[in-house]
């Protein structure tokens, strides 16, 4: 037979000790893993439209509520540099609620500069997803604002 050192045999039998009170001796069946809550998600699309006489920018995207539930609203923030100057503004997207029945969708969000005027290019948006009472999701991505085109 082998000679097996002290400390070797006293760590052995500590580990066995611990494994044995936390239920996970040999043959002792582990619980499942509970499945990670879903979290809210918002995206926005790549191309959104400039309303050069309305001096506004519509913005579109989805969302998902995850397993949040309540009143919801999308926050956006549109900033572009047109002429070497800085056009912003700031909209919402009304979405109703995060239910049941429903979990995800589009949004669309027109969004009025605070001073100047939205123009076809290149722009970012930072879009939040609001869940009542208390969570936020935020996305920032760039765009690429089209001429507004009034349909007929």
């Amino acid at each position: 037979m082998h000679q097996v050192r002290p400390s070797l045999l006293a760590a052995g039998l500590t580990t066995l000790a611990t494994a044995a009170a936390l239920g996970l001796a040999p043959g002792a069946a582990l619980a499942a893993p509970s499945p990670a809550a879903s979290a809210p998600a918002i995206s926005v699309n790549w191309f959104g439209a400039a309303d050069v006489h309305a001096h506004t920018g519509t913005v579109r995207g989805r969302f998902d509520c995850g397993d949040e539930r309540g009143l919801a609203y999308i926050e956006v923030h549109l900033a572009q540099r047109v002429r070497g100057t800085d056009v912003t503004g700031f909209g919402f997207g009304v979405i109703g609620a995060c239910t049941d029945e429903r979990t995800a969708g589009t949004w669309t969000a027109t969004v009025p500069a605070d001073a100047g005027t939205f123009r076809p290019g290149p722009a970012t948006a930072t879009a939040r997803l609001v869940v009542e009472p208390n969570s936020l999701t935020e996305t920032t991505e760039r765009l690429r604002l089209l001429p507004h085109c009034p349909r007929h």
